[in-house]
């Protein structure tokens, strides 16, 4: 792994690092209720200066190794419409983390941003095995796993940012299979 971040482009977008110019996009789209309350790690209301920290964090995770964020921009316009990471890396499995903001939904481009991290995971991560949950009054975020290639393997229930409150939840796979031919 090389010390910088890469830079991923699609047909449509542009992934790259964070950069703390991103800060006050990060706080407006991310902190639309709607986009917070379907995450476990996004609040709302969005404090002043919660994204400017957050992406400090990110060259830290990335030099690390524990985790990588891409700000997920169009490929003709440098403005973060939303963001898809590879979080709790702990040998060739990861999960998927995204969120699109409200203007740029309903376009593909989630999907988009996290088939080209699922490639960047395989190819230059070595990543094996991707998973991912999403609320289960969220089908939206399921379409986009599916469509990105991970199968349904469960539900679940988690505690919910009260503490206290439960959510029924979808559990995801990708698993990356050794396509060398047998010994047999």
């Amino acid at each position: 792994m090389t010390n910088e971040q890469p830079t991923l482009a699609t047909e449509r977008l542009r992934l790259r690092a964070y950069r703390l110019d991103d800060a006050a996009r990060v706080q407006k789209l991310a902190g639309e209720r709607e986009i917070a309350e379907m995450t476990r790690t996004i609040p709302h209301p969005y404090p002043d200066g919660e994204a400017q920290r957050w992406i400090s964090h990110q060259a830290v995770a990335w030099q690390e190794g524990s985790a990588v964020s891409f700000a997920v921009t169009l490929r003709n316009k440098d403005e973060t419409i939303g963001t898809v990471g590879l979080f709790n890396r702990l040998d060739q499995e990861a999960e998927i983390g995204y969120w699109i903001g409200k203007p740029f939904q309903g376009e593909g481009y989630c999907t988009e941003a996290v088939e080209a991290l699922i490639g960047f995971g395989i190819a230059e991560l070595g990543i094996a095995r991707f998973y991912a949950s999403h609320l289960k009054r969220n089908p939206a975020s399921g379409a986009v796993l599916r469509n990105a290639g991970l199968r349904k393997i469960g539900k679940d229930t988690i505690i919910w940012r009260d503490g206290v409150s439960q959510e029924p939840i979808e559990l995801y796979e990708l698993l990356i299979m050794d396509e060398a031919p047998s010994e047999d």
